[in-house]
């Protein structure tokens, strides 16, 4: 089946978006060729705004530029994963410190409805998406937006991360997240706000224990 020509406008950031679905979803997989004038082919468009989309993808780690020869797929250090991990523990709790005295009712309506989704959800790749969606809803009343972009920004090569893990065969999420999810925000609006921020930073341990715990296991296969 044909891909739709893309229609004028921004054209990069259009070859751009979808060549970064295609490595988010697995379609592209790491180490993976992109020839530039395919892609170019495949939209319309000449070559030009092929590299510049490339180029985009690169300053993000998510393709690898090579001289004289077309770029690949950056490669997925799992070992990575859990650095961002150990960041996120740092940065999401200071975060939330500091969203804390700025949420309302409707802010913490808009988390509970987040964790709903996630739970009634089968997908695996829907839920990366909602649990990404839960955790900067959280922070957001913080209005700090180079933060929220920081750690928005860790989140993509979690995707690849949990993409991976579906392509290996898990399953489950190996574990239950929207629970501990849930008592965040019981503790929030009983204004516990000192110990919302520590179940917060044990939250995301305990992500970052079930990473290492895959780490384990692919170094021992």
């Amino acid at each position: 089946m044909e891909r739709p020509v893309l229609d004028l406008g921004d054209v990069p950031r259009l070859i751009y978006t979808r060549l970064k679905d295609r490595i988010l979803s697995g379609e592209l997989a790491a180490g993976e060729q992109v020839k530039i004038q395919d892609v170019a082919d495949e939209v319309g468009a000449s070559a030009v705004p092929v590299r510049e989309a490339i180029r985009m993808l690169a300053s993000e780690g998510l393709m690898e530029l090579r001289p004289r020869r077309s770029p690949i797929v950056a490669p997925l250090e799992l070992s990575e994963i859990l650095d961002i991990a150990h960041i996120r523990m740092a940065l999401e709790p200071y975060v939330l410190g500091l969203a804390l005295p700025h949420h309302t009712a409707e802010t913490l309506a808009e988390c509970k409805a987040l964790i709903r989704k996630d739970v009634l959800s089968e997908s695996f790749a829907e839920k990366v998406v909602l649990n990404r969606q839960f955790h900067l809803a959280l922070l957001a009343p913080a209005n700090q937006p180079r933060a929220l972009k920081l750690i928005d920004d860790q989140y993509e090569s979690i995707a690849r991360f949990a993409q991976m893990l579906v392509m290996r065969g898990v399953a489950d999420l190996r574990g239950h997240p929207h629970v501990e999810h849930e008592d965040i925000i019981a503790t929030i609006e009983a204004g516990d706000g000192t110990r919302a921020v520590e179940m917060l930073r044990s939250h995301i341990g305990h992500a970052a224990e079930r990473i290492e715990q895959e780490l384990n296991k692919l170094a021992r296969s």
